[in-house]
């Protein structure tokens, strides 16, 4: 793993005042969400766990329960997205 793999991460556990991002656990994995765009944020496997560490160590809230808005809500068109 070299720091490039990390760096291109470094937005997730940079904090704001929005909270964008939200570590979520299922009890399958842990993974990044991405509550702006409601969907789990794509990190590569093999730096996730040094992605979430870093989250963690920044604060970065976390959750069990489904962080994101009910699908099919706040779009337009059929309601299927």
């Amino acid at each position: 793993m070299s720091t490039y793999d990390i760096e291109r991460y470094a937005a997730l556990w940079r904090t704001s005042s929005e909270q964008r991002w939200v570590i979520w656990t299922t009890a399958e994995e842990t993974m990044v969400f991405d509550r702006q765009i409601n969907c789990p944020e794509d990190v590569d496997e093999p730096v996730l766990s040094e992605v979430v560490g870093r989250m963690r160590e920044a604060g970065v809230p976390e959750t069990e329960e489904y962080p994101g808005r009910p699908c099919g809500h706040g779009g337009s068109g059929s309601g299927l997205w």
